[in-house]
């Protein structure tokens, strides 16, 4: 099918055709969830439910998963951890945050590279796994004032780009920044913004609607609503992307497949 076609399709469907909640995992940092108020959360929302595990750390709202999640620390000097899918803590990090004047609300990654895009400054962000030697990528604050939330398609390396608070403007972009498309959410707070690859849709929260969870087509098309009863408030939020395959496990797939070929050819041969 034409991905026009199939973006239009999504459209038409409408918030009917759709279960309740998110039907993948989405990870999302709760800011201030808990230990009264100084502990992120991360919390895990599949359908109308949802988990939470206390990070340990104060201020780890910027988040990266894939085959793990780790979480990056929004300002200069505060630092993110380690999690396994299940929000279990793993060893790792600390993964600090050294960007001087710093506000990373949001992250993503394409399995190689983690992403951010830096608040104060509208540089789109490229770091390490660890969430180290960070490179900036291009620039936004002209064509996207106030840009704070970021999410990304792995499969051709563009992003999505929305605005921290004011303006419900979405932007996809190219790993370079060419402006591809965009489209008004109409939630003028929004909160987080996520790209779930199993279906190709958009999710973002809402500071209006505390803990709303809003899904869209990517041609910008309202598909469901969905409410949850916590405390705090999101930021960063993300799918789990699947990690990609370390190149000693593609080459012996690759010698498998060989020897069962000719395995197979021997067989065949009177």
């Amino acid at each position: 099918m034409n991905k026009s076609i199939a973006i239009a399709l999504l459209g038409l469907l409408g918030a009917s055709a759709f279960a309740a909640g998110p039907t993948s995992t989405l990870y999302a940092m709760n800011y201030g969830e808990f230990s009264g108020g100084a502990v992120v959360g991360l919390d895990l929302i599949q359908g109308l439910a949802e988990s939470s595990f206390a990070t340990g750390n104060n201020i780890d709202i910027c988040i990266a998963v894939s085959g793990d999640v780790r979480t990056m620390g929004y300002g200069a000097t505060t630092s993110g951890s380690r999690f396994n899918l299940a929000g279990g803590p793993l060893s790792g990090g600390p993964y600090t945050n050294n960007i001087v004047n710093s506000q990373l609300h949001d992250g993503t990654t394409d399995g190689k590279f983690n992403y951010s895009v830096n608040f104060t400054t509208g540089d789109v962000l490229e770091f390490d796994r660890n969430w180290a030697t960070p490179v900036v990528l291009f620039n936004v604050s002209g064509s996207l004032p106030g840009a704070g939330w970021i999410t990304m398609n792995p499969t051709d390396g563009s992003f999505w780009l929305s605005q921290w608070g004011g303006p419900d403007v979405v932007h996809h972009v190219s790993h370079t920044g060419t402006l591809l498309g965009s489209f008004n959410s109409g939630v003028s707070n929004c909160a987080g913004l996520a790209l779930d690859p199993a279906d190709g849709t958009l999710w973002m929260g809402d500071w209006a609607n505390p803990f709303t969870l809003h899904q869209f087509s990517q041609a910008g098309a309202l598909l469901q609503s969905s409410s949850y009863t916590l405390s705090g408030a999101w930021y960063g939020m993300e799918f789990e992307l699947a990690p990609a395959p370390e190149p000693a496990s593609v080459m012996l797939i690759g010698i498998g497949a060989v020897a069962l070929m000719r395995r197979r050819r021997r067989i065949s041969t009177p």
